[in-house]
């Protein structure tokens, strides 16, 4: 995934809203937190953003399809958004279909791993039964990927959420910090970073 050059917090909410092809007064009225003129100052970085609406934005974001963690919008920092599209499989062919694609990513991009998600953690976005892929990374650095959407395997099956912390138990959360699960680090098979989904609908 190709790191995305938006140098402030403001650009960053813009690059939130075009995702979602929402004008601003659309953002307003359907957000419902902040006005017009606030938005307009927020992005264009003539008024200081109030970091006590981020979690409303990004909640709202969420639940409209945009994946995105308040870190990235706020510094640039962690997984850059995901915008989940309508294109889920709707054939009941969809674990074989999911599979067969999964592999053949497996064979071209060198430390893929994937599976299917058993936990709740980033519903509606990611939810249980949904398959999820990306770059296995060494459990030994993922104290330097807090606020990453992660992935962790244990023999029970998959895990998402976003990377809190890391030390013997590892924890993942959902975007409003209220849901979280832990897990023993040497239970954990592999963990990676989120960079494909396919969602069942």
């Amino acid at each position: 995934m190709a790191e995305l050059l938006i140098n402030s917090a403001g650009d960053r909410i813009i690059y939130c809203r075009s995702s979602l092809q929402l004008t601003r007064k659309e953002l307003v009225e359907a957000w419902l937190e902040v006005s017009l003129p606030t938005l307009v100052r927020w992005e264009l970085g003539t008024g200081k953003i109030t970091e006590k609406k981020i979690p409303s934005l990004v909640h709202y974001f969420n639940q409209n399809g945009l994946i995105v963690t308040e870190s990235w919008i706020l510094h640039g920092s962690g997984s850059p958004p995901i915008l989940m599209t309508e294109n889920a499989f709707e054939t009941l062919d969809f674990d074989s279909l999911v599979q067969e694609n999964l592999l053949l990513l497996n064979k071209k991009i060198k430390n893929f791993v994937f599976g299917q998600v058993k936990n709740n953690l980033l519903s509606p976005c990611i939810k249980y039964g949904d398959y999820i892929g990306g770059s296995d990374v060494s459990l030994s650095i993922l104290g330097s990927l807090v606020g990453e959407m992660m992935f962790l395997k244990q023999h029970n099956g998959l895990s998402a959420g976003i990377l809190e912390a890391d030390g013997e138990q590892v924890i993942l959360r959902n975007f409003d910090r209220i849901s979280q699960e832990s897990f023993n680090k040497n239970s954990i098979e592999f963990a990676g970073k989120i960079q494909w989904i396919a969602r069942r609908l």
